[in-house]
């Protein structure tokens, strides 16, 4: 899956928020308490100043019953790098399609990192582009489900989905 973001006035955005803060809102915005275990690659000077980024939901150490699903979707990349050729922020998971609990995730980050960016958000390789506001409205449906009932989709989706990677294009850039 991928989105895109680009900033209004078409240059490379600053971008504000820090890494551990971005991934506390992509999993558990609604429950503060709860410890989260993720990996990544980068830290807060990679995503705010080179726009580089990688996260990971550990799903098997936040709920058992992913340490016992023999599917790929255990773990989900999502990759965010800035394309200096295309002069916009790419969000790329390791598949085509994902679970909810990370198609959840990808939004918000999508949402935080436009917002951040005071940019416009596109879900077809750029050719049409919409604010903010609007792929949140989009979304909704997504968007405001729990970290938990988001979880509980995902595990009944991973016995059915078919774990198609997503083909990378890195040599554009």
């Amino acid at each position: 899956m991928r989105i895109y973001i680009r900033s209004k006035d078409g240059q490379k955005p600053k971008i504000k928020i820090g890494y551990w803060e971005l991934a506390e809102k992509m999993w558990y915005k609604e429950e503060k308490d709860r410890k989260l275990s993720i990996s990544h690659v980068g830290n807060d000077e990679c995503l705010q100043e080179d726009i580089y980024l990688t996260l990971a939901n550990n799903k098997w150490l936040n709920d058992q019953r992913w340490d016992d699903d023999d599917s790929d979707f255990y773990k989900e990349y999502i990759y965010t790098y800035y394309s200096k050729v295309q002069k916009l922020i790419r969000l790329v998971t390791e598949h085509v399609d994902i679970v909810t609990v990370d198609q959840r995730a990808l939004y918000i980050m999508a949402i935080e990192l436009a917002k951040s960016a005071n940019g416009v958000i596109s879900e077809d390789l750029g050719e049409t582009w919409i604010s903010v506001e609007g792929f949140e409205k989009k979304h909704q449906d997504i968007l405001s489900l729990s970290y938990d009932e988001a979880n509980e989709m995902s595990l009944e989706e991973a016995k059915t989905l078919e774990p198609v990677k997503e083909p990378y294009d890195w040599e554009d850039d």
